[in-house]
Parts: C-alpha cells; structure tokens; sequence
C-alpha cells in the first residue's frame, strides 16, 4: 500500500490533490473519473474536513502561547499566568485654579467642592465631564471678600459608577472602568488595593485585581491568609470611574454651574490642560511587559527594574532614563536619580511626579531614595550642505531643500528623541541622500547645544556638561583680538550690568564675557567661569543676567567627536529651529 507524502500545503486544493495522488497510486483506483464521479465528493468532504482541522488546530495551539496569541482573551489569560495585570483605561487629568464670586450676604469664610462635582469641558466637537476625586475647600480673599480662591485642583475626565457585588460574583460589570480610580467597602468598611502579597495580613482589609475576559476586571480577596475574606452574606460596593481614554486629552477650559455652592459666579483657569488619558493596554503592550513584570516581581532593584515599573504603570512615560546618585557631580550616595519626560510636554509635572513616587515607595530597598528630577534636553545645531544634479530631478533647490529639512525632523522623531541616543552623521547623510535620486553627496555640520534660563537679576553659579571632549583652541591672546580666534563654546547674547555680551572660552579654561553691541569685540569680564575640555563640564560663577534673547541662552560647543551623543540626564533632540539647510547644484 503507497504511504501519503507529508502534508506540506495547508491549501484546500492542495490538499484534495494530494488525496487524488495517493489514490491513483492504488490498483482499485488508478482508472477511476475522480473529475465526474461520486468520488469526487467524498474528496471534497475529506478535503474540507482536513482544511478546517487544520485550521483549527493551528488557531488553538498558536492561542496556547503569549508570543502568538491573538485573541486578547488569551493573551489576558497569559499574562496572568506572569502575574501580570494589564493596564485598564486612564482618565484625562488637569489642573486647574478656581476662583467664586460670593454675594455679600455669605457668611461663612470657607466654600467646600464636594468630591464628585462635576465640570464640563470641550475638545474639539465633543463635550466632556470632569471630576474631581477628593474635596476641596475655597478660602476668602484676604483682599476681596466676596471672593473665594482655590488652587491646584485635580480634576479627572469620567462618569462615576457605584455597583454593588457578592462574593459569589465579583466581576465588574463595565470595561470601561479606570481601576486606578476603584474604591471598595464591605458592609461600610474601606478595603485598600494592594498588588502583591508580600506583608499582608490574614485580616488586612485589603482588595487585589484580576484580568477577566472581555476586557473587565474582577474584584479578589485574601482568602483569610493574605487579606480578611467576605462572606456570601457581606455588601461589597465598589465606586469607581468609567472614561473616554486619550479622546479628552487637550481639554484646556472648563464650565462649572455659576450657581454652585451659593456663589454668583466662577471662573476656573486650567493651568495645565488634560493629558495622560489613555485606552486599555494593546496586546503588543501585554506581550512586552508581561515576561518583564515577572523578571522584576514588583521590585525596584536594578536601573532596568525603575525602568519597567514605571513604563508599565504609566503609558503616558515616553522617555526615561535612571541612574546611580554615585554618576552625579557632586555624587549623591543611596540615591537613584530618575529624569522622564511624558507625552504632550517637556518633561513632567509635579503632580505626576508625585504620582511616580508615591507608586515606588513600597518597591524600593529601604536605603534607596529615588529622586526625581525634571527632563533636561540636548538639542543639536544642524547645519547641511546639500549637492544635487540638476539634471536628475525635475524639482527647483527649494523643493530639495524642503524635503530635506522633513527628512531631518523625520529622523529625529524616529531614532532621536530619546535618552541614551547618539546622532550618527553618516546615518543621517544615508538618510538625507535617499530623499531624492538627484542628491549627490550631504556634508553634515553637528554640534550639541545647552540651553540654560537664568532667573534674572540674581547671581547664580549653574553648572551642566556636554559629556564629549571638547576642541580646545590656541589661548585667546588680547594683543591678536578675535579675528582667528574659534572658541570651543559659545553663547547667545545676554546682558550683563547694562551691556549686551556674549560667553566664551579663552583657550585656557576660563569663560570669558565678551562685547557684542561695539564695532570692536572685547573682553568685558575675564572670568565667569570654566570649563573641562576633557569631559565638557561647564562651571559659572556669580552670573548676574538682566535679560536675554530669545528663549534661553545657548551654549553650543565644537566637539571632538562628529557624532552627538547625549549626557545621561538629556534629551537629544533636532528642532526646526537649529536647522540650516545649503542646497548647491552639482558643478559641471
């Protein structure tokens, strides 16, 4: 009897094919019409039943794993196996100052804003309603009194849902809900939620979540060992927040009832428009973080583990970097400095800040403090010249030059834009010289640049570093002046006690003052500072700014290296702004 070869088509026609083979290769069967004859059928069910085992088998075995799952059931099933919860929805917050005028009859110094009062606010076409989770408590004017101020309010996009459960059904109805928002009593006692086990006692009144299909959640207990555990008979009310995702980010105004609370009117001024609101967590996300979540078990103990705890906690997260206190100048022994930068801003707030540390406090080592500081960046002074035959392209030089000047943010925001990133200039000229087959050749001039914002009128002795070896030029001779003279850092202008300046260093490692309001650069002031050739550390002393051009000033230094990498602290970042580009035709 002939064997059937291997299955190596899943294909249904394949597959009948391959049956049609096998029984040619039989004597019974070898004249048989398989076109035109009954068997033709029998072919087709065998066929289909080979097709569809086929592929349901493939379906259900590839359901088994995290890495080729697709159902997000599955998935969700996965990754509680790692421990792992998958972030639900996160509302939009603001913040927000609010100010009620009171009739002068109100007698009381004091105008509450019960947790829950609800606010309206736009964006876009649609409206959206605001509350806020906590109350809070306006105080007269010391200098109005029919007026009533409160500042910092925390306000969160969402309705509020009150659901009562049993413990023989603990699933929350809603998959909209924002679980950093859930609050639980049993017969009027509050449950805390807790994440982990680790020194809970068996009477705790304490809550844990769990995934659940469907994108829902339910509501766990300790079972008497790791937390007090209700009974069939117990009421267990959960209050918690339902909300629209990211689609109320960008919310910047907001409308309260004039009438509220006995005043005749309010005005509420957002000081820091809605952000952070985001939809449940994407499978790609779940496959990602679930294997990580259990390598760190909820534990803050090397940079990487700082680093998934709070990308996973946080999606709003879009860079962060940790370090060591012992990698600062001046070294700052059982710290971990923490700088992160969130979506739709230079940096982060302080209430996300608060936020940030308040999640780590129970997962780092008792001797550890981390410390978070504000997202500094390192942005780069471009400059590109461009060759391109004309007689390749049918575009004009500017058209060139606007492609190109795409084609450099285009590169920033794909490989740039982050800590820990170097801007590769060969890699940058590749990409510049596919933007159009006439580019001949892209020469590339890069160098690193500081911004520092003083606080005016006040001497200060701020201190940062390039972190690169510096071009260190001939010392700057005052009988030769200026004219061949190329420091290795300079600045913007600024003034200084009434003059307009501009920094430099002398060669030496000095920072000198020099004039830039005078036909004839001199020296104004021979010291302000220093500054380290070697590492790129700058130093200024007793700087005393009355005002400055622009945004900040800017230190731009020449580097030793051609590629700008970034300090460890820093954001590299390419801005149309410091972009220059020179597009010149091919000589023939």
């Amino acid at each position: 009897m002939a064997n059937i070869s291997p299955v190596t088509n899943l294909d249904f026609f394949a597959t009948k094919e391959a049956l049609k083979t096998f029984l040619k290769n039989q004597d019974r069967f070898k004249d048989y019409d398989y076109e035109g004859s009954n068997m033709n059928v029998l072919l087709d069910v065998l066929s289909y039943n080979t097709f569809y085992n086929n592929y349901y088998y493939n379906m259900a075995i590839s359901e088994m794993f995290l890495d080729s799952a697709s159902q997000r059931n599955s998935v969700v099933s996965h990754a509680k196996e790692l421990n792992y919860m998958p972030r639900s929805r996160r509302s939009s917050a603001l913040k927000c100052d609010i100010s009620f005028s009171v009739p002068n009859s109100y007698q009381s110094n004091f105008l509450s804003i019960p947790a829950g009062t609800t606010f309206s606010g736009r964006c876009g076409n649609k409206t959206y309603v605001f509350l806020n989770d906590i109350a809070y408590v306006a105080s007269r004017s010391a200098s109005n009194s029919t007026l009533f101020n409160v500042t910092d309010v925390d306000l969160y996009e969402g309705r509020k849902i009150n659901e009562i459960l049993t413990i023989a059904n603990t699933t929350i109805s809603n998959k909209w809900v924002d679980t950093s928002s859930i609050t639980l009593t049993v017969n009027g006692n509050a449950f805390t939620y807790k994440s982990e086990i680790f020194g809970v006692a068996s009477t705790a009144r304490v809550f844990y979540l769990q995934p659940e299909n469907d994108g829902k959640y339910s509501v766990q207990f300790g079972q008497n060992r790791f937390g007090f555990q209700p009974t069939i008979t117990d009421v267990i009310a959960v209050s918690y927040r339902i909300c629209s995702g990211p689609e109320s980010n960008g919310v910047n105004s907001l409308t309260l009832s004039s009438s509220f609370g006995g005043a005749s009117s309010n005005t509420i001024t957002v000081t820091s428009q809605s952000s952070g609101g985001f939809y449940a967590e994407s499978l790609e996300s779940i496959r990602t973080f679930a294997p990580k979540a259990l390598q760190v078990q909820e534990r803050a103990v090397t940079k990487r583990d700082y680093e998934i705890l709070l990308r996973s906690r946080f999606p709003n997260i879009e860079a962060i970097s940790v370090y060591g206190g012992d990698e600062v100048d001046p070294p700052q022994y059982g710290k971990v400095i923490i700088s992160v930068d969130v979506t739709g801003g230079e940096g982060a707030a302080d209430y996300e800040i608060a936020n940030f540390k308040n999640y780590l406090k129970d997962k780092t080592p008792l001797t550890i403090e981390p410390v978070f500081v504000a997202a500094k960046f390192l942005f780069v002074d471009t400059s590109v010249n461009v060759v391109y035959d004309p007689n390749l392209t049918t575009k004009s030089s500017s058209q060139i030059k606007t492609e190109v000047q795409s084609a450099i943010l285009t590169y920033q925001d794909t490989y740039l834009n982050d800590f820990n990133k170097t801007l590769r200039q060969s890699r940058l000229a590749t990409f510049l010289d596919s933007v159009d087959n006439s580019i001949v050749s892209s020469d590339i001039v890069a160098k690193p640049v500081i911004q520092y914002i003083p606080v005016l009128n006040i001497a200060s002795s701020p201190s940062f570093s390039f972190e690169d070896a510096l071009v260190r030029p001939y010392a700057f001779d005052s009988a030769t002046g200026f004219t061949a003279f190329t420091p290795a850092v300079s600045t913007t202008k600024f003034t200084v006690e009434g003059t307009l300046v501009a920094m430099q260093d002398d060669g030496l490692g000095n920072f000198m003052l020099v004039t830039t309001d005078a036909e004839v650069t001199r020296v104004f002031k021979s010291k302000v500072g220093t500054v380290n050739y070697t590492t790129g550390a700058i130093k200024l002393s007793n700087l005393t700014v009355d005002s400055f051009e622009g945004a900040a000033i800017k230190f731009t230094a020449s580097t030793i290296n051609k590629d700008v990498k970034t300090p460890k602290d820093r954001i590299i970042s390419i801005r149309g702004e410091d972009i220059t580009v020179t597009v010149t035709p091919l000589a023939t």
